[in-house]
């Protein structure tokens, strides 16, 4: 699983850092707050200093004041390319609606997870503690419709999302809790057939 004391960006974050990234590494010196607010189309002077300020308080960059070029790239920090968007959040306990509008990006590589299609959700409620997912964490999801039994999964049930262990015993299938206090759910007797959104192929956590 992957691990991380970085927090997510919002879009427009991700925005502004890729910008930033992609004009030091054409001229070897950063932006403006002027072209900075010029490549971003619709934001001002004040807008960039805001978003500076939370990717700087995100721990991605640091800014030196009465500079005109003042931002320096935090190395090591920053991922070069587009990252896994977050889509929404699933439940680790009683599903709850999954709407996929994007609310974020996590800067990371989708190869380090094995690569493909791959999106992010904030994890709700404690259901997956034993297997160290917990409230507030990040799964990194595969999209796939098919999953082998022990494999952690995001299924829709209806319009419902959840994370489980997907099980297979025998003829029966159903979706496994990793904490004895949530029943299994039964997947045959489910109307509509619920359907396999991906499997968890990593975890994005910020540590405080």
């Amino acid at each position: 699983m992957i691990l991380s004391t970085l927090t997510a960006l919002t879009y427009r974050q991700q925005q502004l850092l890729s910008y930033i990234e992609t004009t030091m590494a054409e001229l070897g010196y950063p932006p403006t707050l002027y072209e900075m607010a010029k490549a971003m189309g619709d934001i001002t002077v004040k807008g960039v200093k805001d978003h500076l300020r939370a990717l700087e308080k995100k721990g991605y960059l640091r800014c030196q004041p009465g500079k005109r070029r003042a931002v320096e790239i935090l190395q090591g920090r920053l991922f070069r390319g587009e990252g896994i968007p977050v889509v929404g959040r699933v439940a680790a306990g009683m599903p709850v609606l999954a709407v996929e509008n994007i609310e974020g990006t996590l800067p990371l590589d989708p190869k380090f997870a094995g690569g493909g299609r791959q999106f992010a959700l904030r994890v709700r409620g404690d259901s997956m503690t034993g297997v160290g997912i917990f409230e507030g964490d990040y799964i990194i999801v595969r999209q796939q419709e098919t999953a082998d039994s022990g494999d952690i999964v995001v299924a829709l049930l209806g319009d419902e999302a959840t994370v489980k262990i997907f099980r297979k015993k025998g003829r029966a299938v159903f979706l496994e809790a990793a904490n004895p206090a949530y029943p299994d759910i039964p997947l045959k007797q489910q109307t509509p057939l619920p359907k396999i959104l991906g499997r968890v192929v990593g975890l994005y956590r910020t540590i405080k």
